[in-house]
């Protein structure tokens, strides 16, 4: 597996795209599978495109991944089922397999064979990051405000149309608003805060490994110049 990794573009560009196959199946029955179906011929002709050499191909092919992955994760784990958790898993190996070394060696104008170069791994200090700028977009989040039903009042088992009057008020926070009040006394519903805090991390990890990506993309090594008998394919 470790040679496929390092050497098989094809393989893992296939392996992909079975992934991809695998999605759709997943996700056939929600209402944008027909528009993930247009999508996903469209990816097939990237991924020829990628294994050509189409560094282009292959960002664009990173950015809708890392999109899909961000849209099943805002969909919040209060309303997470296998599919969605089959989901994430699919669009975050698909990150992977598009940043392995043997692929994006593949739309390198100057192949190396330094691990150094070729390492696409995020380091520890990317996963520290995005849960801190997870929190403190979190905390900005604050800033956004809304009705919502005040947790722990009404009676148990009551649905929202069911609660009266005095069971809503002004919420803070997005997607989920954690902060409420109720009779002058601030309540923090934790499940929603961590939820919140889950969801701007995976979104802060998403853009941190995009700038991961274009920076290694144009760390084109001083001692192996670029030529114009080699050159790139879009």
């Amino acid at each position: 597996m470790a040679r496929i990794w390092r050497d098989s573009p094809g393989q893992l560009l296939a392996l992909y795209l079975v992934l991809g196959v695998i999605a759709l199946a997943v996700s056939h029955s929600s209402p944008s599978a027909k528009s993930q179906l247009h999508w996903f011929l469209l990816a097939i002709f990237l991924a020829w495109r990628v294994s050509r050499g189409g560094w282009l191909s292959r960002l664009v092919l990173i950015l809708v991944s890392m999109t899909s992955f961000t849209g099943a994760a805002f969909i919040g784990p209060r309303q997470w089922n296998l599919g969605i958790l089959a989901l994430l898993a699919i669009y975050a190996a698909q990150v992977a397999l598009l940043a392995s070394p043997a692929v994006y060696q593949r739309t390198r104008r100057n192949p190396s064979t330094d691990p150094a170069l070729v390492s696409m791994r995020p380091p520890v200090w990317m996963f520290l990051s995005a849960l801190l700028t997870g929190l403190v977009a979190t905390l900005i989040s604050l800033g956004n405000m809304g009705s919502a039903a005040i947790p722990g009042c009404g009676p148990i088992g009551a649905t929202i149309a069911q609660l009266p009057g005095r069971c809503f008020g002004l919420a803070q926070g997005y997607p989920v608003r954690f902060l409420t009040a109720y009779q002058g006394t601030p309540l923090i519903d934790k499940a929603g805060l961590a939820d919140d805090w889950a969801h701007w991390s995976v979104v802060s990890f998403a853009v941190f490994y995009l700038l991961l990506l274009l920076h290694h993309r144009h760390d084109v090594p001083r001692d192996q110049p670029v030529t114009a008998e080699d050159p790139a394919v879009v």
